[in-house]
């Protein structure tokens, strides 16, 4: 079974792997490439578990930079 991809803004500040994979629409072993790699930087809370905040998330998509600031209509 397929679950339907997320939007980012329907999410909060911190990630999971798994949201992150729903988001990209890839594979579980594609995000954690992607979390091994560095290129989508992410911080381990426990051995076992690592979190991708969404700003994080937003300079990988390339999304940052073209955001206007906080607070502008």
């Amino acid at each position: 079974m397929t679950r339907a991809p997320i939007a980012l803004a329907d999410l909060g500040d911190v990630l999971t792997p798994s949201d992150v994979q729903l988001i990209l629409g890839i594979g579980r072993n594609a995000t954690y490439e992607l979390l091994a790699s560095g290129r989508l930087q992410s911080v381990r809370i426990t051995p076992r578990r690592l979190v991708v905040t969404k700003k994080a998330l937003e300079a990988f998509l390339g999304l940052a930079a073209n955001m206007p600031p906080a607070g502008t209509p």
